[in-house]
C-alpha cells in the first residue's frame, strides 16, 4: 500500500493573502492570492493588480506564518517579472583589471632571481601490488600447474 501524499506548502495557505521572500522583482506590490495549479507549476494572482503569474513548482519553498502579518512563502531563487513571464534572476558580475597591474609585475621581476628555475626532483613511489593482481596471478600459475598434470597423466595413460 503506498503512502499517503504529503501536501504542498502552498496548501497551508489556501485563499488567505501571503508574500514571498525573497519579493518577485518588478512585481510590486508584494501581496499575492493562490490561484489553481499543476503538478509542475502554481497560479498566483497579486492581490491589488490582479496581475496572474505561473511560478514553477522547484521554486517554491516552505511556508511560515508571518506572525500578525501576512504568511511567508520561501522562493529558492530570487525570481523578476519580466515581459510577463518570471524567469530566475541572474547575478552577472564582471571582474574589472586593476590599476596598479604594473606596478606589481615590476615588483615581482625584480624579486625573482636571475638565472634558471631550481628543478625539483620528482620520484614515483613503488605501489605495493594489490589483492587482486595477487589473486590472478595466482590462478594462473594454477591452471598452468593442471594443465601440465593433465598433460602428464594423459601422456603416461598411452604408454
Amino acid at each position: 500500500m503506498s503512502a499517503p501524499l504529503v501536501p504542498s506548502p502552498l496548501d497551508y495557505v489556501g485563499r488567505r493573502r501571503f508574500a514571498f521572500y525573497p519579493p518577485v522583482r518588478n512585481a510590486d506590490p508584494n501581496e499575492w492570492l493562490l490561484g489553481t495549479g499543476s503538478w509542475s507549476e502554481v497560479q498566483v494572482v497579486n492581490a491589488r493588480t490582479g496581475c496572474e503569474v505561473w511560478i514553477p513548482r522547484q521554486y517554491v519553498g516552505g511556508v511560515s506564518g508571518g506572525g500578525a502579518g501576512l504568511p511567508i512563502v520561501e522562493l529558492k531563487k530570487e525570481l523578476e517579472f519580466r515581459c510577463g513571464a518570471l524567469e530566475a534572476r541572474v547575478k552577472r558580475v564582471i571582474e574589472m583589471p586593476h590599476g596598479s597591474k604594473k606596478a606589481e609585475t615590476a615588483a615581482q621581476e625584480a624579486a625573482r632571481a636571475a638565472g634558471p628555475a631550481p628543478v625539483v626532483g620528482i620520484r614515483l613511489e613503488d605501489r605495493a601490488e594489490s589483492t587482486m593482481s595477487k589473486a590472478v596471478v595466482t590462478l594462473g600459475v594454477g591452471a598452468l600447474g593442471v594443465w601440465l598434470l593433465a598433460v602428464l597423466l594423459s601422456a603416461l595413460a598411452r604408454m
